[in-house]
């Protein structure tokens, strides 16, 4: 009975001792993990209109805190006031970034701050199931009831009977009477008419007409002054074939596009925060992962760089033309056409500068462009001939020239050419 009892006392002592280290290790734990907010608790703090960048800073240095933030956001550049005493220092944080409308959170060794908006969503909660609302009770009165039981109809009968009866008998008499016979004289045999001399020169055989044309075009590679302007010219040879009123003709022509231009733009490279990124942190919500970036930026100083052009851009096409007219009108002096034709264009030499845009960082050279060596043209036009020698003609023609395809393939706008151009010639006939 006494060895019992020993036995029972001793596993009681032993238990005891267990429980008695364990609650040691606790309280010794203890102290080591709360004597810090202890210490920082009773710590006076005191900022008057201080940059938020710059007072993060002193509690990072005072209480070995590492903070993560975007330094680019003009936010940690306000200036703020704040005086707090017997605060834990994340309860004083969380003040301080408030002020701003900011919010922290511990991950991993980083504190990272970030704007409220960005906040994780909370989980869905669940909802209760919200009891369905009986439907409410139709309660018929007598008055309706009996309301229900008779049926309203009104019908209208309309009859209207309307006879109209016209008759109409026409008798036509026609009475002829034999008309004497007249003597038909007999018919002039018609001739042919010249209309500009004896000689029909200017109905059928070969001409061949010289000519010169300025040209008012809308041709730039430079951006935000495609306008008109009175540069350029054409001049050129054609060969023609004379068909009554009809003229076909074939001509070979050198077409020049010259626009002056002064540009001046100022480019600005730098002023602004280069945000590198250090680490990543995720954390498991439920089923999703959020992640949590932590950066680090640098300044970019700011650079400007002025730029100042004044100078002509050209472009020569040789152009092989063809083309068919008609006369509208026509007298002893004077032949006024119509006419539509197309044109090949060849580009055999460029020249100048092309600006994409106020932004760029230097004018490129046409020599680095892509343009594209073939061109059609469409031109219609209207003219005149006016007969100054027996086998001469004064030609001025207005025409129109659209180029079916963009001079270049490196300009970001539209670069297609129209012009309008004033030919002033003379037309000899053989």
């Amino acid at each position: 009975m006494r060895e019992a009892i020993h036995q029972k006392l001793k596993s009681i002592f032993s238990g005891n001792k267990v429980w008695l280290h364990t609650l040691c290790f606790t309280g010794i734990l203890s102290l080591f993990l709360f004597q810090p907010l202890m210490a920082q608790s009773g710590t006076q703090w005191n900022f008057h209109n201080e940059k938020l960048s710059a007072v993060l800073q002193k509690i990072s240095e005072k209480n070995n805190i590492n903070f993560s933030y975007d330094a680019g956001d003009p936010v940690f550049n306000r200036h703020i006031s704040y005086s707090a005493k017997g605060e834990s220092i994340d309860e004083m944080i969380g003040n301080i970034l408030s002020l701003a409308g900011l919010q922290h959170k511990l991950i991993g060794k980083q504190t990272v701050i970030f704007h409220a908006s960005q906040n994780i969503t909370l989980p869905p909660q669940e909802t209760a199931l919200q009891p369905e609302e009986p439907e409410p009770e139709i309660i018929v009165t007598e008055d309706q009831a009996l309301l229900a039981e008779y049926v309203l109809d009104t019908v209208f009968l309309h009859d209207t009977i309307l006879h109209i009866d016209t008759l109409r008998i026409t008798d036509t008499v026609f009475i002829e009477k034999e008309k004497p016979q007249k003597k038909t004289q007999p018919k002039i045999k018609e001739l042919p008419v010249d209309f500009f001399q004896p000689e029909a020169l200017r109905d059928e055989g070969w001409a061949m007409g010289v000519f010169v044309a300025p040209l008012l075009d809308d041709f730039s590679l430079v951006k935000g002054q495609k306008s008109l302007s009175l540069r350029s010219f054409s001049l050129g040879v054609d060969a023609l074939k004379l068909l009554k009123r009809w003229n076909v003709s074939f001509g070979i022509r050198l077409t020049q596009f010259n626009h002056r231009f002064t540009q001046q733009y100022n480019n600005n490279e730098g002023g602004f925060f280069t945000t590198d990124t250090i680490d990543i942190y995720y954390t498991v919500t439920e089923f999703d992962t959020a992640w949590y970036y932590v950066t680090d930026s640098s300044w970019v100083p700011v650079e400007v760089r002025e730029y100042n052009y004044q100078r002509t851009n050209t472009l020569g096409y040789l152009g092989f033309n063809i083309s068919g007219s008609f006369d509208l009108y026509q007298n002893m002096k004077i032949r006024i056409y119509l006419k539509i034709g197309g044109q090949l264009n060849v580009l055999i030499y460029k020249n100048g500068l092309a600006i994409t845009g106020d932004d760029q960082k230097k004018a490129t050279d046409f020599t680095e462009m892509d343009f594209n060596r073939i061109n059609f043209t469409i031109s219609p036009a209207a003219g005149i001939k006016y007969k100054i020698a027996d086998r001469t003609d004064f030609n001025a023609e207005f025409y129109y020239m659209r180029y079916m395809n963009n001079v270049t393939t490196d300009y970001p706008e539209n670069s297609q050419i129209n012009a309008l151009g004033l030919k002033l010639g003379l037309v000899f006939y053989f």
